[in-house]
């Protein structure tokens, strides 16, 4: 048992300091007895240092034990994706470092990339590894996870990349896999180059052997993005595929690869589904949409759900949705059905004498009608200081560290943070971020999980760096929804100022903070556990760092100290006049996309028109909010009910009986919000009886997975060319499997071992056969040819995880002296006091007897 006493000073056992009391009663009593004090006072006193020596007293030092450093070990990539760099860097390096340091060379190769494992494998604390590569890879461990890995472990690793020599072009198709009959695909091409300068060339896009498109292009940017779109107006499979064709008759010269200029992708195109749609509106702006994409049956009432697809019943009153209807409801969504229910004027929460409100109909849907008192659209980073001086005594029974995360605890368990999307991360020499994104704290499931992840926490790096935090939260926060507010709250020691002559980093968290602040509005707060022994939380004139910082930044009232004991109190609140304005500013019904990582929102990145009303509701606990007004009011919410998926449109139908409130949704380009929510609704259409698939675009000599869905009992039978699939459950009805081809072109996924690969051309003939009991797998090149050129994101991973960067002018001067530096980490170590104790009994006990013998003996 480990028990923390004050001021470092620990007992491995401290139920052994239990014998203490013992010891004091015998003290006692023997004053009581009157017994000599001298001579009871020393026998006590050896007996209370032979309690202590058994109870292991021990502390806890930071200290920098040598390793020798017995190698520098190159990771060479020579993977197909090198051919473009500078050749022969590798070997040059090595050969020359191999005269003044023993050096390794382990190589990668081949079509595959797995740049993260190779660095896994070779990392130790005394093996430094330089990595050679354009950081590009492609399987195995990501490289950002091996980093981590190894600065977590304090084993460093470093990196040259060679300068890119030749020019290349790469082609990719992005674009949903199934698409609706007669309906608009969205598709984006990606065109990528290995080096920033100009390049003309030439993109053509055929869909079926049929040309659509054809582009002159002229480059100069890294990626150049085409969108475009398409309706099929046959069923089955299809192909979509892009093709470049470089400007200049000297190919090879201009473009290196040539198997990475042309992707193709397959599309499985099903019928219209069938919806039913319960309305008192029949030419409403969503019925006429729904007209567009789907076979809608019309009616006034529930009626048969047989054979439907999906539901969506608009604006209709509780008092016409029956008990009876409700069960049947219950039935068709859980068995797989889809729902979506649309807002207005006789929903939710109208009329006020009858609303959803605690009916059976409303235990179906992903939100309670009653108001919201969420304001919504806010994104907060907490950071969380774990350096080495965090394991300090806090001076009351514990460390800093402790009083850090109990305080992250308390915050998440807050009101001010119920509704808020937090990330979590640490900083001690690096930001880590140990959320991997944004998490919804409505989720009372997502809250519980974040508060075991923070208990886990333990100290990290070497040093404080409150600058790298800060660059973490940044690349986080930018990713997010531009529109939502947007706070950084940092809980540490205070141990951020400079701890050397020459040392900026104080300055450099400044100048980082400002920007953050200054340019991005993004709040920050800072809340400093004061401990009494840190190091560098004080400056020289005796002012504390940490308000410095906030002072220096313009946000001194967003400073709050606290003594150990205390708890966070932090404030996002603003003053009534701010309030007012805000209330002024949004009250025009503004929306944005809350979460756009779902389906639904994927790549809507802005949400033009306002709307002009919208029904109170309050999301459920483990629904998805989609899209809320700029007030944080849910408008889109959605959740899985057994097998089928349920979806809220707290909106009208565009029509609002002469005065819609949401005319703009179901037309232009804001009108892709409802259409993909009803697509989502919408169960998927079947390749036969009881089997649903989806397929991905694959690539060679890569494991591809296949996600099934069954409507039946039993493992499905499924053919890959021919061959059985090795199928795997994954859950009720659903099931895996992962399949390999080696051969450029569309393969077959099939109930019965039909032929193999088909040409585009054969493709082009049986498009549009119905009900065709096969679906079309495409397989392109890999993604070894799909990205070229320097990866720049490998930079910034190496530098995050303490590495660096070399050129290849000074790898020759700079290595050694960093790998020397590198092996010196500080580490903790126990340091016990046991044998100190019993000497010291052992010398007074001595001591005592040898004065006592001499004066009652020898005199």
């Amino acid at each position: 048992m480990t028990f923390d006493f004050p001021y470092g000073f620990n007992f491995l056992h401290i139920s052994e300091l239990m014998l203490l009391g013992p010891l004091a009663l015998f003290v006692f009593l023997g004053l009581w007895k009157k017994i000599d004090r001298r001579h009871l006072f020393v026998h006590s006193l050896v007996i209370f240092f032979l309690i202590i020596a058994l109870a292991a007293p021990y502390s806890v030092e930071m200290s920098s034990p040598k390793t020798n450093q017995s190698r520098i070990t190159i990771i060479s990539d020579e993977s197909a994706s090198m051919d473009l760099l500078e050749k022969g860097v590798s070997k040059e390096v090595a050969d020359e470092l191999n005269t003044r340091v023993p050096v390794a060379v382990t190589t990668i190769s081949g079509i595959h990339t797995s740049l993260g494992d190779a660095i896994i494998q070779q990392a130790s604390p005394e093996n430094y590894v330089l990595v050679i590569s354009d950081g590009q890879s492609n399987s195995g461990t990501p490289v950002e996870e091996a980093l981590s890995y190894c600065y977590k472990n304090n084993f460093p690793v470093s990196a040259l990349i060679p300068r890119t020599v030749e020019e290349d072009l790469s082609v990719e198709i992005e674009g949903e896999n199934e698409a609706v009959i007669d309906n608009k695909a969205f598709f984006k091409v990606n065109v990528r180059k290995s080096i920033e300068d100009r390049m003309s060339y030439q993109v053509r896009i055929t869909i079926d052997h049929q040309k659509v498109l054809e582009r002159e292009i002229t480059q100069t940017g890294r990626v150049e993005s085409i969108e475009f779109n398409h309706t099929f107006e046959t069923l089955g499979p299809h192909t979509v595929k892009a093709t470049l064709h470089p400007a200049s008759i000297s190919v090879k010269n201009l473009d290196y690869f040539e198997n990475n200029n042309q992707y193709m992708k397959s599309v499985y195109v099903t019928p219209k589904p069938k919806v039913l749609l319960v309305t008192n509106e029949p030419d409403s702006p969503l019925a006429n949409t729904m007209k567009e994409i789907y076979d809608v049956r019309i009616a006034g009432s529930f009626s048969s759900l047989n054979n439907m697809d999906a539901v969506i019943i608009d604006n209709q009153a509780a008092s016409t949705i029956s008990d009876i209807e409700t069960r049947a409801l219950r039935d068709y969504i859980i068995n797989g059905g889809g729902m979506v229910v649309i807002g207005g004027g006789s929903s939710f929460d109208f009329p006020a004498e009858y609303t959803y409100k605690d009916t059976r109909f409303e235990e179906l849907l992903p939100v309670t009608s009653e108001p919201s008192s969420w304001r919504g659209g806010r994104n907060v980073v907490l950071m969380l200081d774990v350096s080495p001086s965090t394991l300090q005594s806090n001076g009351v029974g514990g460390r800093v560290l402790d009083e850090i995360l109990s305080n992250a605890v308390v915050l998440l368990e807050s009101d001010l943070l119920k509704d808020a999307r937090v990330n979590v991360i640490t900083f001690g020499s690096k930001g880590q971020d140990i959320t991997n994104g944004f998490v919804d704290m409505s989720k009372e499931s997502n809250r519980l999980w974040l508060d075991a992840e923070i208990r886990k926490i333990s100290p990290t790096g070497d040093s404080t760096s409150l600058e790298r935090g800060l660059m973490t939260a940044r690349t986080l926060l930018k990713e997010q929804e531009n529109n939502s507010e947007a706070d950084i709250i940092i809980v540490s020691d205070g141990g951020i100022g400079n701890i050397a002559e020459g040392d900026l980093r104080f300055e450099r968290a400044i100048q980082c903070a400002e920007n953050l602040h200054e340019n991005s509005g993004i709040g920050i707060h800072f809340v400093h556990i004061h401990a009494p022994k840190t190091t560098s939380q004080v400056t020289p004139k005796g002012q504390y760092y940490a308000e410095l910082f906030m002072n220096k930044i313009g946000l001194s009232q967003n400073y709050n100290r606290i003594e150990p004991g205390e708890r966070i109190k932090v404030s996002f609140s603003k003053n009534p006049e701010e309030s007012e304005e805000l209330e002024n500013e949004y009250s025009s019904g503004s929306i944005v996309v809350y979460d756009p990582k779902h389906f639904i929102t994927r790549n809507i990145s802005d949400i033009q028109h306002d709307i002009l009303g919208y029904n109170e509701v309050t999301p459920k606990p483990e629904a998805n909010r989609l899209v809320i007004t700029r007030l944080g009011k849910p408008i889109i919410t959605v959740w899985r009910l057994g097998l089928g998926r349920v979806a809220a449109i707290t909106t009208d139908n565009g029509n609002g009986n002469g005065i819609p409130w949401a005319a703009s949704l179901y037309s232009g380009n804001d009108s892709l919000i409802i259409t993909r929510t009803l697509n989502w609704a919408v169960a998927d259409t079947e390749m036969s009886e009881g089997i649903q698939l989806e397929v991905p675009d694959l690539k060679m000599s890569q494991p591809g997975r296949i996600l099934i869905t069954t409507g039946g009992t039993g493992v499905p039978e499924l053919y890959f060319d021919k061959k059985p699939m090795e199928i795997t459950s994954i859950g009720n009805n659903m099931y895996e499997s992962y399949v390999t081809a080696n051969t450029f072109g569309l393969h077959k996924i099939s109930e019965t071992p039909l032929e193999a690969n088909l040409t585009e051309e054969l493709m082009s003939e049986v498009s549009g056969v119905k009900n065709v009991s096969w679906r079309p797998a495409a397989v392109n090149r890999p993604d070894e040819y799909t990205y070229v050129g320097e990866n720049f994101l490998f930079r910034t991973a190496i530098l995050e995880n303490g590495g660096k960067i070399y050129t290849k002018g000074d790898v020759y001067s700079r290595i050694i002296e960093d790998a020397s530096i590198s092996t010196k980490k500080k580490i903790l170590t126990k340091v016990f006091y046991t044998k100190y104790f019993l000497v010291l009994a052992f010398l007074i006990y001595l001591l005592y007897t040898l004065h006592h013998t001499y004066n009652t003996r020898m005199k």
